[in-house]
């Protein structure tokens, strides 16, 4: 794989243990949602060459070249890119990473966040990374000024459910539910010390929350009508969020999304909720 050696610089990767040249002007793959949000909010965006195809926040990265999934890369496609480095997340990307390294990329894997302010320290990294770090100061203000507008905006109990392959809430240790706990929201499966939980239908039954917030899988085009049959056939009949029609549906890549974006995405999750409560 060509490299631009005309200005390099080394930077430090923890998990990787090693320090990565990053050349100037770099041509750049990112296999991550959240990475590819981030390079763009940075405004690094004209070089960017390749995305997985599941990078679709900004929309105009869905004009980008496909490299392949969170799990699987298209080696013959990136080849082609020539990329200078590639920007993956540890957690579920770990053995990707370490493939792509072992096979002699160059390669930047970023922690996965737990909190909002996680969010916002990967906006820092990244821009560490390929020397945007003013942008990224500037920025952080921007984050901040959306969190401290929507803290402890709305009230009440809530669950909170992705289609992963399956139905999975978000525990203690994630970001989303950090974010809940900002806007006012207690989630029924904060107590949980882990990142995703599998629910447990009896428990959202016995918790009763007062709202419930649904986010799609990719591809997905479920009505509400539908999901509350589903909910129906699980016995949620007679939860308060059911009975007083605050079901919430939310698109793909909403709350799940760990970019920057996801800021303004809480923002105008705060002001639809409050909007029914008050309809």
């Amino acid at each position: 794989m060509p490299f631009n050696f005309d200005v390099m610089r080394k930077v430090f990767n923890e998990v990787l243990g090693m320090h990565i040249e990053i050349p100037d002007n770099p041509r750049i793959v990112s296999l991550a949602p959240s990475i590819t949000d981030i390079l763009h909010e940075i405004g690094v965006w004209d070089n960017v060459v390749g995305v997985s195809i599941y990078c679709n926040i900004p929309e105009k990265a869905r004009e980008k070249p496909r490299v392949g999934a969170y799990l699987k890369v298209m080696y013959n496609r990136l080849d082609e890119l020539e990329p200078d480095i590639i920007f993956t997340t540890t957690g579920a990307q770990r053995n990707v990473t370490f493939e792509l390294r072992d096979k002699g990329y160059n390669v930047y894997p970023v922690k996965l966040p737990i909190s909002l302010y996680g969010i916002i320290e990967n906006v820092f990294e990244i821009a560490g990374v390929l020397d945007k770090v003013d942008g990224a100061i500037s920025l952080s203000k921007e984050y901040i000024d959306i969190l401290d507008r929507i803290k402890d905006s709305l009230s009440g109990s809530v669950y909170y459910e992705i289609d992963l392959g399956g139905p999975i809430t978000a525990g203690k240790l994630s970001y989303i539910h950090n974010s809940l706990e900002h806007i006012g929201l207690r989630n029924i499966y904060g107590d949980q010390y882990v990142t995703w939980v599998q629910p447990d239908f009896n428990y959202v039954v016995e918790k009763n929350p007062d709202i419930i917030l649904y986010e799609m899988k990719p591809g997905s085009n479920i009505t509400v009508d539908q999901l509350k049959k589903i909910f129906e056939e699980r016995g949620w009949g007679d939860i308060e969020a059911f009975k007083n029609d605050r079901i919430f549906l939310l698109k793909p890549d909403s709350l799940a999304h760990y970019g920057p974006t996801h800021f303004k995405i809480l923002e105008d999750l705060v002001t639809r909720i409050e909007g029914t409560l008050l309809s």
